[in-house]
C-alpha cells in the first residue's frame, strides 16, 4: 500500500495541525530574523571599524623601502600590502597589511616584520577589527575581554536559535501523538512500520514547507525594514553616524534552511519511529486524552486553591509535553527581557560612573582640529577669550620612549615587584634598565604655566612635568585604581627618545613631579600600566619635535563653560551646571573663532549624554521587542492549544462534573493552571536575573547598592503582567467554550466541528 502522506483526520484534533503550521512559521521567522539581525550587527561593526580606523589587519612602521615592501607583498599569506601615506612620517614608512587567512595574523606578522628587517615592536594590530573576525591577541587581556563579550553574544544567538528549533520539535511531538488512532487504523489494514515512518515525515514537510518559507521571507523583510528604521532614528539622534545598508549573506539563507529542514526531519522522524512500534490494538485504543500515570501532589497550588489546585497541577503534568513549547518560550522570553533590562541598567550605570560623572567637571565642549599640529594652530588667543568659557585648554598628544634605571624607581614600586610582571609588548628590558612608553601631552603655554602653579612645579616653559604614578598591577579593580609613586623625585633632567629609534634622544629639564593630570578628558595606564605620562609646553615641543616625533593627527580643544572668573581647577556645584543650549552656543562660538581655515569636529558633554541615552533606549527597544516577539511564541502556543482545548479535555471535564464538581470549581481549576503556567517562568527567572545582575556588578567592580535606584522593576513587572494577562485570556476562552458544550453528546460522537 503506497501513500504519499496522511490526510487530516476528521475525527482528530485540527488544532494540532494549526499548531504545527504556526510553530514552523514562527520558528522560521525568528530563525531568519535572528540570524539576519546578528549578521547585520556584526557587519555594521566590521564596516565601522574599517571606515573609521582603516581596512587593515596589521600595520608595520619603520624604515621600509621598495625592496622591503616587495618582501612583505610576496609573503604567502599576504593578500595586499600598501604604504599608508597619512601615517608615514619623516624617515619612517607605515605599511598596512591585509592577510588571506586572518586567523594567522599573530603568528605571521612577526615573521613578515623580520623579513622587512623590523622588530615586533614595529607591529601594531587592528585589534578591534580582528576581534570581530574572532581572532584574539594572546598578549592583550583587554582584547580577550572584548573577544569574550563577542563570544557571549554569539553564544546567546546560538542558544536562541536552539530554543527556536526546539519549538518545532515539541510541536511535532504533540502532533504525532495525535496520529495514534489513525496509525492504528492504517496498521490494521496492512500498513507496514516502514510506510508509517516514511509517511509521517512527508506529512510534516507538507505542513511546514509553506509556513516556513513565508516565515523566512518575512524575517528577511523585517530585518531590512529594521535596519532602515535604525539608520533613520540613529541618524537623527547621533550626528555623523555611519549608515550601513542592509546586508544579507547567502550563508545565512543556507544556515536557516538547513536548521529548519534538519529540525523538521528529526522532529518528525523520532516520534514517527516510536509510534510505528505500537501494535494496532494499542494505537486504536488511544483516546487522545493526556493522562498522568502517577499523580503527584502539587503543594503550592494545593495550599492556594485547595483540591482544584491539586487537580490543576496534575493536569499540567499530564500535558507537560503539549505545553513544553509554551513554558520554554515564556521562560526564555521573560529571562531574556529581564536580562536585557538588567544589562542595560548596569551598562548605563557604568557609563555614567566612568564617563559622564567622572568627567563632569573636566570638559563641557571638546573639539578636534583636523590635520593641524598645535604649533601651527593660530587661533589660540581667540579660543581662550571666548565669552562663554571659563577655561580653554589646547593640547596635542604624542608618544615617545624613556629609559628607566633601577636607581630611579621608588621604594614602594620596587617592593611591589617593579617591572617583574610587565608584558614585553609594553616594557622592554635592557642592560641599562627598562624602556617604557611615554605618552606626551603638549599644552598651550598659558595652560601649562597654570598647571605648574596648581601642582607646585616650577613655572617655566623650558621643561616638562612628570606624572609620577604607576598602577599596582596586582590589583585587578579598574574601578578604583591603586597607584604607587613611580620615581624618586630627585632628577632635574631626563632623556626622551623617539619610538623606534631609542638609541638617541633629547635631554630636557624636569620642572617637577605631579600626582594628577591637567583638567582634560584623557585616560592613562589603562592597557599599559607602566607608561610614564609627561606634560610639556608647546614652546619646548617646537624645539624638540624633530628629535621626538610621534604626534597624533589633530589638535584637541577642551572648553569649560561658566564665569570667566573661575579657572579649570575650580569645581562647579551641580546647581550651576550649564544647560545644553549654553553648550551648543559655546560650540558655535568656538567654530566661529576658529574660522573657515580650520576643520573642527565638536561635541558637548550634555549632548553626548542625551545621544548616548537615546541610542541605549533605541537598542533597548529593539532587543526588548525581540523578547516580546519571543514571548508571543509561547503565548501563541497557549492560544493554539485552546483551539483544541475542548477535544483534549472533554472526558476529563465530564468525569469531574459527574462526581459533583460545579462549573465554578472547574473555572477555579483552570485559573490555577493559567496562574501556574504563567507564574512558573517568573519564579524561575527572577533568581537568575538577581544572580546575573550581581555577577555583572561584581565583574564591573560596582557597588550593587548603586543598581537599586536603577533596577528595571517597572518594565519587568509590565512584561510579567502582560504574560499573565495573555495566558489568562487564552484559558478563559478555552474554559468558556468547554463549559458551553454538550459533553454527553460530544463523548458519544467523539468529534467536534
Amino acid at each position: 500500500m503506497k501513500r504519499k502522506g496522511f490526510r487530516d483526520n476528521p475525527g482528530g484534533n485540527r488544532g494540532f495541525g494549526a499548531s504545527v503550521r504556526t510553530a514552523a512559521f514562527i520558528s522560521a521567522l525568528f530563525l531568519s530574523l535572528l540570524c539576519c539581525t546578528l549578521y547585520n550587527m556584526w557587519h555594521y561593526d566590521v564596516v565601522r571599524y574599517q571606515t573609521e580606523d582603516g581596512n587593515y589587519h596589521a600595520r608595520l612602521t619603520g624604515e621600509i623601502g621598495e625592496a622591503e615592501l616587495e618582501k612583505i607583498q610576496s609573503y604567502a599569506n599576504v593578500e595586499q600590502a600598501w604604504v599608508n601615506e597619512e601615517q608615514s612620517e619623516g624617515n619612517e614608512t607605515t605599511v598596512d597589511v591585509l592577510l588571506k587567512d586572518v586567523s594567522a595574523v599573530y603568528e605571521d606578522l612577526p615573521r613578515i616584520a623580520a623579513l622587512a628587517g623590523l622588530r615586533e615592536e614595529d607591529i601594531s594590530y587592528h585589534e578591534n577589527l580582528l576581534n570581530y573576525y574572532f581572532v584574539v591577541n594572546p598578549n592583550s587581556p583587554d582584547s580577550r575581554d572584548a573577544y569574550l563579550i563577542l563570544m557571549v553574544f554569539a553564544a546567546a544567538g546560538i542558544i536562541s536559535c536552539f530554543s527556536l528549533i526546539t519549538i518545532i520539535h515539541h510541536a511535532y511531538g504533540v502532533f504525532m501523538n495525535d496520529k495514534i488512532r489513525e496509525l492504528g487504523i492504517l496498521s490494521s489494514i496492512g500498513a507496514s512500520p516502514g510506510q508509517l515512518r516514511r509517511g509521517l515525515p512527508k506529512e510534516a514537510f507538507r505542513l511546514s514547507i509553506l509556513p516556513a518559507g513565508a516565515g523566512m521571507l518575512l524575517g528577511i523583510a523585517a530585518v531590512a525594514g529594521l535596519i532602515g528604521w535604525m539608520n533613520g532614528i540613529a541618524g537623527s539622534v547621533i550626528e555623523d553616524r555611519l549608515k550601513v545598508p542592509f546586508s544579507y549573506h547567502p550563508m545565512i539563507l543556507l544556515l536557516t534552511l538547513l536548521c529548519i529542514v534538519l529540525t523538521v526531519l528529526f522532529s518528525a522522524w523520532m516520534p514517527a519511529r516510536r509510534l510505528s512500534h505500537l501494535t494496532p490494538l494499542e494505537a486504536i485504543r488511544g483516546t487522545g486524552e493526556m493522562e498522568l500515570k502517577k499523580p503527584k501532589k502539587s503543594g503550592i497550588l494545593c495550599r492556594l486553591f485547595g483540591i482544584e489546585g491539586e487537580l490543576a497541577g496534575n493536569a499540567l503534568k499530564a500535558r507537560k509535553k503539549a505545553l513544553r513549547t509554551s513554558s520554554f518560550s515564556l521562560t526564555l522570553s521573560f529571562l531574556a527581557f529581564g536580562f536585557v533590562q538588567c544589562l542595560f541598567a548596569v551598562m548605563t550605570l557604568n557609563t555614567d560612573l566612568t564617563y559622564f560623572d567622572k568627567y563632569q567637571n573636566v570638559w563641557d565642549v571638546m573639539a578636534v582640529v583636523s590635520d593641524t599640529d598645535i604649533e601651527d594652530f593660530e587661533k589660540t588667543e581667540e579660543v581662550k577669550s571666548l565669552p562663554g568659557a571659563r577655561d580653554a585648554l589646547i593640547y596635542q598628544k604624542a608618544s615617545a620612549k624613556r629609559l628607566v634605571t633601577e636607581q630611579e624607581l621608588s621604594r614602594e614600586f620596587l617592593e611591589a615587584g617593579g617591572f617583574e610582571r610587565a608584558p614585553e609588548q609594553y616594557v622592554i628590558g635592557t642592560d641599562g634598565g627598562w624602556l617604557v612608553n611615554v605618552p606626551v601631552y603638549i599644552l598651550d603655554d598659558a595652560s601649562f604655566l597654570a598647571y605648574c602653579g596648581h601642582v607646585g612645579a616650577e613655572q617655566s616653559l623650558d621643561g616638562a612635568v612628570i606624572l609620577n604614578q604607576v598602577r599596582d598591577d596586582r590589583d585587578p579593580n579598574f574601578r578604583v585604581s591603586s597607584f604607587f609613586p613611580y620615581l624618586k623625585e630627585y632628577q632635574t633632567s631626563e632623556v626622551l627618545r623617539r619610538a623606534g629609534e631609542e638609541e638617541t634622544g633629547v635631554e630636557i629639564p624636569v620642572l617637577g613631579y605631579a600626582g594628577e593630570l591637567p583638567v582634560m578628558r584623557e585616560e592613562y595606564q589603562t592597557l599599559d600600566y607602566y607608561e610614564m605620562v609627561q606634560i610639556l609646553p608647546v614652546s619646548l615641543w617646537t624645539e624638540i619635535k624633530e628629535q621626538i616625533g610621534g604626534t597624533e593627527n589633530g589638535t584637541c580643544i577642551r572648553l569649560l563653560a561658566g564665569d570667566s572668573g573661575d579657572d579649570a581647577y575650580t569645581e562647579i556645584p551641580a546647581e550651576k551646571e550649564p544647560s545644553e543650549e549654553e553648550l551648543e552656543t559655546l560650540e558655535a562660538e568656538l567654530k566661529e573663532a576658529a574660522g573657515s581655515s580650520y576643520t573642527l569636529e565638536t561635541e558637548n558633554r550634555i549632548g553626548d549624554r542625551r545621544a548616548s541615552d537615546a541610542a541605549n533606549r533605541a537598542l533597548q527597544t529593539i532587543l526588548g521587542g525581540f523578547c516580546v516577539l519571543l514571548a508571543l511564541i509561547g503565548i501563541g502556543n497557549v492560544f493554539s492549544n485552546t483551539l483544541s482545548f475542548t477535544w483534549q479535555r472533554r472526558r476529563e471535564t465530564a468525569r469531574y462534573l459527574s462526581v459533583g464538581m460545579t462549573p465554578g470549581q472547574l473555572a477555579k481549576m483552570f485559573c490555577a493552571e493559567a496562574l501556574a503556567l504563567a507564574g512558573r517562568p517568573v519564579l524561575i527567572s527572577l533568581p537568575v536575573l538577581f544572580a546575573a545582575s550581581w555577577l555583572f556588578m561584581k565583574s564591573a567592580y560596582l557597588d550593587p547598592a548603586l543598581l537599586l535606584p536603577r533596577a528595571p522593576v517597572v518594565p519587568v513587572l509590565c512584561f510579567a503582567l502582560a504574560v499573565f494577562g495573555s495566558v489568562g485570556l487564552a484559558y478563559y476562552l478555552g474554559c468558556r467554550r468547554l463549559l458551553r458544550m454538550d459533553l454527553a453528546e460530544a463523548l458519544r460522537d467523539e468529534t467536534f466541528s
